[in-house]
């Protein structure tokens, strides 16, 4: 008799490994010794690192626990999607080591304690004179302080490693408990995306997803035999995700989050440059397709979206949860939970419950009926 398996996405795990193995034991996903119960399957949305700003190099060595014991599990029992925190180890920050990024991080903070004094001039010229000539590989000083603050050259061997032997993943895809088939990724893709595939018309989540994990082999066999010499070059999954260089943040496929671009405070030529998209208006979303992302909390949400999309119990909500964004023709609808199925809606499901402040008890996991790995 074939034992029945348990199917759960994981929203963000950017907290302490306690914190994450209380949510597994909430759900009850352990088994006696510690680890996943063996009928248990887990995908990991993404982002295992950078969390704590007070306490940057503590954050470093828990996301490093919690990746290395994710990944010590069988891969048909655990799936890592590769978040934008993880690609940073292999792209913006594939040439540092430990003391030199230590250096970067303290200048940009000391930056970012000029802003907060001085404004956002007296930052922009430090940034310019000082930060960028001692640090040119380093895309700004914000990437050091705040982004990515809790790198170091451990997290980029384990990355390098499971990139290597194929356990990150760019996409996967599922079906949800209701029959509903599911693209899975980091942050979602807009109809950039898909048009950069060669596919703007496909809505399958399996076909979608197996396009995108040829991208990923493809880019991680470009640095195979370096990685494996020792040479730490740069992964590139551009023009589909660009990392930052050069003064200028990234974008794309694994950066980009849904706002209204028209919102007070919005910056509208950053935020949709075509070549690094920082956000995404939500009706550039493919239509009829239905996505499950991590990426963006609820708080954030609430910042960016503005107050016409949310519904009532969405704007009362502080934190955390599992939310959908729905277009429906070009109504566009923010509300807590999964909705119901409606034919022709595009939805996207946001599963980053901001792990690190919600109660274990209140972190909900997605149930899939089942998941599906390209070949």
């Amino acid at each position: 008799m074939v034992t029945p398996r348990r199917i759960f996405v994981m929203g963000d795990p950017q907290a302490p490994m306690a914190k994450v193995m209380a949510v597994l034991a909430t759900h009850a996903l352990l088994g006696a010794d510690g680890r996943l119960a063996d009928d248990v399957v887990l995908v990991s949305i993404g982002d295992h690192f950078d969390y704590d700003l007070d306490d940057p190099v503590g954050a470093g060595a828990e996301g490093l626990r919690t990746l290395r014991w994710l990944a010590s599990h069988d891969p048909a029992q655990v799936r890592l999607l590769f978040g934008n925190h993880d690609a940073a180890r292999v792209m913006e920050l594939a040439g540092l080591d430990d003391v030199r990024f230590a250096a970067a991080r303290a200048l940009g903070r000391s930056i970012s304690e000029t802003r907060r004094r001085e404004g956002a001039e007296a930052a922009a010229r430090r940034q310019r004179d000082e930060f960028a000539a001692q640090f040119p590989d380093v895309a700004t000083s914000g990437l050091a302080a705040r982004d990515y603050a809790s790198f170091s050259e451990s997290q980029r061997e384990l990355v390098i490693e499971l990139l290597l032997c194929g356990r990150l993943h760019l996409a996967l895809s599922g079906v949800l408990p209701d029959g509903r088939a599911v693209l899975l990724t980091h942050a979602g893709v807009t109809t950039r995306e898909l048009a950069m595939l060669g596919m703007p018309d496909e809505r399958d989540p399996h076909r979608l997803a197996a396009a995108l994990e040829r991208q990923m082999r493809a880019a991680v066999d470009a640095r195979r035999t370096e990685w494996q010499r020792g040479e730490r070059t740069p992964l590139s999954l551009e023009p589909l995700h660009v990392a930052g260089a050069a003064g200028n943040e990234g974008g794309g496929l694994l950066y980009h989050r849904p706002a209204h671009i028209d919102r007070p405070g919005g910056d509208p030529a950053w935020e949709l440059d075509p070549a690094r998209p920082r956000r995404f208006e939500p009706r550039s979303l493919p239509r009829g397709l239905r996505q499950v992302a991590g990426h963006t909390g609820h708080r954030k949400c609430k910042a960016e979206l503005g107050h016409d999309w949310l519904t009532a119990a969405a704007y009362r909500k502080e934190i955390g949860g599992i939310r959908t964004l729905r277009v429906d023709g070009d109504v566009v609808v923010y509300d807590l939970g999964i909705l119901d199925d409606r034919p022709g809606a595009t939805d996207l499901y946001l599963i980053d419950g901001e792990m690190r402040f919600a109660a274990a008890t209140d972190y909900a996991l997605l149930p899939l009926a089942e998941l599906i790995v390209p070949s």
